[in-house]
Order: structure tokens, then sequence, then C-alpha cells
């Protein structure tokens, strides 16, 4: 990691991975989904390609799909979006404190198999 690096946790490449992600309006009614391309993965969070620009704060909900997983509507916060041709980077950040706790400790059970899931492909 450099210097600047603000991740605490090891990334891993997520092109694997099946997303959709759904924005959550004021009154907190989630919208449509919308297909977005997963760029890297940590259990902390996740960074999408997508054609929408978020501000930092906006609340999303994920949905994640690989081989073996699925989740759905896990809770995010968008950090920060940059430019990248006509695309979008966004890093975003799983809220699981706006869980059940329930619902949190299995939606981190996955979120943890996905990731040993990608650690395994990496080291092939």
């Amino acid at each position: 990691m450099h210097a600047n690096e603000r991740r605490f946790r090891q990334r891993y490449d997520a092109s694997p991975l099946k997303m959709e992600i759904r924005r959550i309006s004021w009154l907190g009614r989630p919208g449509k989904s919308e297909p977005a391309i997963a760029r890297d993965f940590a259990l902390g969070g996740v960074a999408i390609l997508t054609p929408h620009k978020f501000k930092p704060g906006k609340r999303l909900l994920v949905s994640i799909e690989s081989r073996d997983h699925r989740l759905q509507a896990i809770p995010a916060t968008v950090l920060r979006c940059e430019q990248q041709g006509s695309d979008f980077v966004c890093a975003l950040k799983f809220a699981m404190g706006q869980l059940p706790e329930t619902a949190s400790r299995g939606a981190y059970t996955v979120l943890q198999r996905l990731e040993g899931t990608l650690k395994a492909a990496s080291a092939v």
C-alpha cells in the first residue's frame, strides 16, 4: 500500500461479481435497480464503475451475486465518485449498522465468504 492509501483491508478484483445498485430517495424509498460493474472488493466496501455520478454521502442499496453467494439490498454510502472517461468510479462503504443485528451478522458472513472466494481466485 502507498503512504497516502486510505484502505485498511486488502482489496480483491471484483470483476467476477454481478452487481446492481438502487438509489434511496430522500423519503427512504429504494429506486429502480441499475447494473454496475464491480472493480474491487473488500469486506468494508466495493468500488464500482457506473454511468451515474453520485455525491459523497448518497445512500444506496447494493446487491452482489457470485457463482456461490448472493446478497440483496445491503445499505451502502458513497465515499467518493471520480470521473473516468464517460463513466464514474465510485467508492462505496457498506453500512451494516443500518440493518437489524441478525441481518447484519448474516450479511457480514456472506461478505466474508465472498472475500474468501475472490482471494482464492486472485491466488491462482
